[in-house]
Order: C-alpha cells, then sequence, then structure tokens
C-alpha cells in the first residue's frame, strides 16, 4: 500500500448551522428569536446573515450592527462610479433592549431596495426603532425619524413545510404630509443546505402622488463554505402613472467571501441593467460592482 493511501481523508468542512444556535439571553426577543430559527430558516437565517440582508436585521436581538462598505461600480455607458455606505443599528446604553438607534444610508424603508444600484441616491435614515413585540411568528415594531417620519411595521411568518417557508411584511408610514404603506411578500424554499431560492413581491403607495409602485424578484441562494456564498437574482420593477411601464430589470450574481479577519468581507457583483425614466430612452448596459466591507456586531 502506498504512502498515498494511508493518508485519511480530511473530512468535509461542515456547514455551521445558526438555525439551532441558543442565544444566552433569556429576554423575550431573544426566546423569539430562537424560536424562528429552529422553526422557520435552516438555510435562509445562514444566507440573511452571511449576505446581510434586512430581513434578519429587522428581527435581531437585542445587540449592535455597524457595517461601512464602499462600491466601486464601473459602468458600460456611464464610467466608473463610488460610493460609500454606513448602516449602524446601536442599542442605547442604560435603556430598554427593545429600543435601537439606527443610522442607514443606503434607503432601508423602500420595499424596492432589492432594484436599487450602487450608484442611487438615498436620504440618509437616523432615527429610534421600538421592537414593541416579537413572539413566535409575529413581530411589530414603531420607527421614527428626523424627516420626520412615523413609520409602523408588522411581519408574520407561516412554515408550509419543512422546506418552504412564508413571510409577509406591512409597513404604513406618515412622513410630513404624505401617508404612505407597502406590503412584501416572501416565500422561499431550501432544497437542502446549500441551495435556497425565494421570490419576492414587493407592492407601494403614496397618497400624494396616488401612484402604485410594483416589484418583483427571484433570487437562488448558493452556499460554498463558511466564508463563501453566491446569490444569483434576476429583478423587476414598474409604475401605473404616468403610465404602465417598466422602469427597471435585472439580472446578475453576487459572489461573497469572508477573507483575512472575521470582520472583513469583499464582494463582486457583475450585472446587466435596463432602467428607463419617464420621457427618456431606455438605458441598458452591463455593470460590475467590487465592494469592500467592514463589519462589527454582537448580536
Amino acid at each position: 500500500m502506498s504512502a498515498e493511501e494511508d493518508e485519511p481523508t480530511p473530512p468535509a468542512e461542515p456547514i455551521e448551522d445558526p438555525c439551532f444556535r441558543e442565544s444566552s439571553e433569556d429576554a423575550a426577543l431573544d426566546q423569539a428569536f430562537d424560536y424562528l430559527n429552529t422553526k422557520f430558516c435552516q438555510p435562509a437565517i445562514w444566507f440573511d446573515s452571511f449576505f446581510k440582508d434586512d430581513r434578519i436585521e429587522d428581527d435581531a436581538r437585542a445587540g449592535t450592527i455597524i457595517r461601512w462598505y464602499n462600491d466601486f461600480s464601473y459602468y458600460e455607458k456611464e464610467g466608473f462610479k463610488y460610493r460609500a455606505n454606513l448602516n449602524a443599528r446601536l442599542n442605547l446604553p442604560g435603556v430598554n433592549e427593545r429600543l435601537k438607534f439606527i443610522f442607514d444610508s443606503t434607503g432601508e424603508d423602500d420595499p424596492f431596495s432589492f432594484l436599487k444600484g450602487p450608484d442611487d441616491k438615498s436620504e440618509r435614515d437616523v432615527g429610534l426603532r421600538y421592537d414593541w413585540y416579537a413572539k413566535g411568528r409575529v413581530s411589530f415594531n414603531i420607527k421614527a425619524n428626523l424627516k420626520p417620519k412615523l413609520e409602523a411595521r408588522w411581519r408574520y411568518t407561516y412554515p408550509i413545510s419543512e422546506s418552504t417557508t412564508t413571510r409577509l411584511t406591512q409597513k404604513v408610514y406618515q412622513e410630513k404630509k404624505v401617508t404612505g404603506e407597502s406590503t412584501e411578500l416572501d416565500i422561499e424554499h431550501a432544497f437542502n443546505q446549500t441551495y435556497l431560492l425565494r421570490w419576492t413581491a414587493a407592492a407601494s403607495f403614496e397618497n400624494d402622488l396616488d401612484v402604485w409602485e410594483l416589484g418583483t424578484s427571484l433570487q437562488l441562494y448558493q452556499y460554498i463554505s463558511n466564508s463563501q456564498a453566491i446569490s444569483y437574482r434576476a429583478s423587476i420593477y414598474g409604475v401605473d402613472e404616468p403610465y404602465h411601464y417598466i422602469s427597471n430589470a435585472n439580472i446578475g450574481l453576487t459572489y461573497r467571501q469572508n477573507f483575512a479577519r472575521e470582520w472583513l468581507f469583499f464582494q463582486i457583483t457583475p450585472e446587466y441593467n435596463w432602467s428607463k425614466e419617464v420621457d427618456s430612452e431606455r438605458l441598458n448596459q452591463a455593470i460590475i460592482t467590487f465592494t469592500i466591507e467592514i463589519l462589527f456586531q454582537n448580536i
């Protein structure tokens, strides 16, 4: 028998399963988070945590998340663009852990954020969020910011089966004289711990413009290792005024990797985008974005 044959085969790298982690806190919010993990997630929680999706942060346990990331993009017809982003959710010292300070430079409240590119100019969101209720399948929070704007968000999660989950999110808000609402529906199916498919539909309405915005996306997540994953996506967005038309369509993928330090990430996003503004020609172009991210969290 050769020396090569005597060498043991290294074990496959285990998939870290966040669904069965238990928090060290006994607070109701932490218990609800653990319940949702064990009952509904399987790979979904891992992918949302790794890609830092707002779904995981909206119902996060008490703790701190600070993300600073820089997008370097090349647009086929518009050239190079750069954008720096800073998002933070912080517990306030000496205050109820349900209350969080929010700073967001990327338009967290936009239900169509899955269609937004790195060059979109979103107003910074600075305010407070109170996680009023989180138990079992239901969560509810209220947020106020400096615009001023007051928003209430209700979310209901229902497991159809061990592999398929639905999630309904309803928001209503008042911003100065504008009253608006948005509805989001997610249906996700885990084929196994390697692949997760998610379909998202969103609708939004504001009374000042009397315009409905509608969008949908399809995402396939692929697990590679505990430090690598890919997200493939296709999305479309449209409005019903001044006439019915598709404002934006996009296909692409994102490769994301953790490297060097547990708080350091990079990702590469090649995509093709079809966009149209009112009274302008449709702009079709390839885009590639390189992102460096520093992430600090304690949740």
